[in-house]
């Protein structure tokens, strides 16, 4: 089983509300963008999830100084989670479903990513 098929379903929502920033965000902020969405999460459960997520490896965590304390910053690294996931994930993948599917995921991706032409192409033949 890979790091990402492990991540709980509070995880993923986190890591794809740091994906779609370039700043670091605090654990308020990322309470803020997922109670944006109508979802009640408590400050604490916020906090613990990012840090977990720390533990694990996807996210960084920056300290700086605040209000006469500390507080931190989390960001996520999506190149280095590429490059630690995609690998275990085709591997996994493989495993599971054989080679045709790895075959079959790349062609999905490169028909998605230059818009549909080479699924055209496929189905004409």
């Amino acid at each position: 089983m890979t790091q990402w098929t492990q991540l709980g379903p509070r995880e993923r929502e986190l890591l794809a509300v740091l994906r779609r920033t370039d700043a670091p965000l605090t654990a308020r902020d990322l309470l803020d963008a997922i109670g944006s969405h109508g979802d009640d999460v408590a400050y604490t459960t916020v906090k613990r999830t990012v840090d977990r997520l720390v533990e694990k490896g996807f996210v960084e965590r920056e300290s700086e100084r605040y209000r006469g304390g500390t507080r931190h910053r989390y960001r996520f690294d999506v190149e280095a989670a590429r490059e630690r996931l995609v690998p275990e994930f085709a591997d996994e993948l493989r495993t599971v479903l054989g080679e045709p599917a790895i075959e079959r995921l790349a062609r999905t991706v490169r028909t998605e990513r230059d818009g549909g032409d080479e699924a055209d192409a496929t189905t004409q033949q």
